[in-house]
């Protein structure tokens, strides 16, 4: 009779792998440089962007390929990556959140350590990049822009979710 042991969890297993052929690039080739002592306003180029905390994220959606190529799908392309039809259902909808939350927590286990807010900021940046890169994985962690990152409806419904004691906030949902 054979032994059955209890199988562990592998995070990544079933996120797709990277493909070579779509790796993002920065549209201009020189990587931007002092962006922390400039207003976002100075390299910004759809109009949305806020200054970020390090040099690095201090990127626009117009500066990002695999952005591009998403908004660029659209028969009218938007100025910018928060105006996308696509963005609020799919990485800023609180269902699609809670559901994303649901996935996250039996593949991985629960995120730990995170207020909600850290929690759901967390899940929209994996869905963000899963949607325009369309992989995620340990190694895989690329800068969403500025504008993405602090896209102002996710904000303001997170702010007033969490005011209005919001039914996903109840025990058992988050």
């Amino acid at each position: 009779m054979a032994v059955s042991r209890p199988r562990a969890v592998i995070p990544y297993t079933f996120d797709p792998e990277s493909d070579p052929e779509t790796e993002d690039t920065v549209a201009s080739e020189t990587p931007p440089q002092q962006r922390l002592l400039q207003d976002a306003s100075e390299w910004c180029t759809c109009g949305n962007c806020m200054t970020m905390p390090t040099e690095g994220e201090n990127v626009c959606c117009r500066e990002t390929l695999m952005v591009i190529r998403r908004m660029n799908e659209l028969p009218d392309t938007p100025t910018c990556m928060i105006y996308h039809p696509g963005l609020e259902p799919n990485c800023l909808n609180p269902y699609t959140l809670q559901n994303m939350n649901n996935i996250y927590r039996a593949d991985y286990g629960p995120l730990r350590g995170r207020t909600i807010h850290d929690r759901y900021r967390h899940l929209a940046y994996r869905s963000f990049v899963s949607w325009c890169w369309g992989y995620l994985g340990r190694r895989v962690r690329v800068v969403i822009p500025s504008c993405v990152g602090y896209a102002r409806s996710f904000l303001i419904w997170l702010d007033n979710m969490l005011a209005s004691a919001h039914p996903l906030t109840e025990a058992g949902h988050v």
